[in-house]
């Protein structure tokens, strides 16, 4: 596979399609996966993630944008932001890479970029936040490196492992998204 991390137009954000159904919902059932992004708690049947993407054109830019992360030409995750309050102009990002082997190659990183990319620019949204698990502190130090600011923490929120974590809380103003995407970067909107 292409190297990612330098290669900005080997990822993409695309449509979820029903052909990546199968994926989806193993990595919904993945444990490791569940628990870092603090998703479902229990086993996801794959009738529910058929209808979720079926959903999906339904909900889209009512209340949230959901992407398929594509690299090298193979869906590698899923980014989007959802909650989307069009009267305040927030949302909450999300955002998984399923194939362990795809982490820390640079392509979570993209995503998120582009992804905020769209959020502030393509959909003039003013706020973004997130929820990340005290201890993944690689997610900590991506968001971080592209302007989030920590906001506080929800003490002892999250059980995992049978081990209480804090859940961080993080947010992103517009003014204070000034990451410049490369020219090869596959955005969703023009540049503005």
């Amino acid at each position: 596979m292409t190297n990612v991390a330098t290669d900005w137009s080997a990822v993409e954000l695309r449509p979820i399609e029903a052909g990546d159904e199968a994926l989806v919902n193993a990595w919904q059932n993945d444990p490791e996966i569940r628990d870092l992004i603090m998703g479902f708690r229990g086993p996801v049947r794959r009738e529910t993630t058929a209808e979720w993407i079926r959903g999906l054109a339904d909900q889209n830019l009512k209340t949230r944008a959901v992407f398929a992360v594509h690299a090298g030409g193979q869906i590698r995750g899923v980014a989007q932001i959802h909650t989307i309050d069009w009267v305040l102009r927030s949302a909450i990002l999300g955002i998984y890479l399923g194939e362990k082997q795809t982490r820390g190659q640079g392509i979570g990183r993209i995503a998120v970029s582009l992804i905020l990319d769209y959020a502030f620019n393509g959909l003039d949204l003013h706020r973004v936040m997130l929820e990340v698990i005290g201890s993944n502190v690689g997610a900590q130090r991506l968001y971080e490196g592209l302007g989030f600011v920590r906001e506080g923490a929800l003490r002892e929120a999250y059980q995992r492992g049978g081990v209480r974590e804090d859940i961080m809380l993080y947010g992103l103003l517009k003014p204070e998204w000034a990451f410049q995407l490369p020219l090869e970067a596959r955005r969703l909107t023009c540049p503005a």
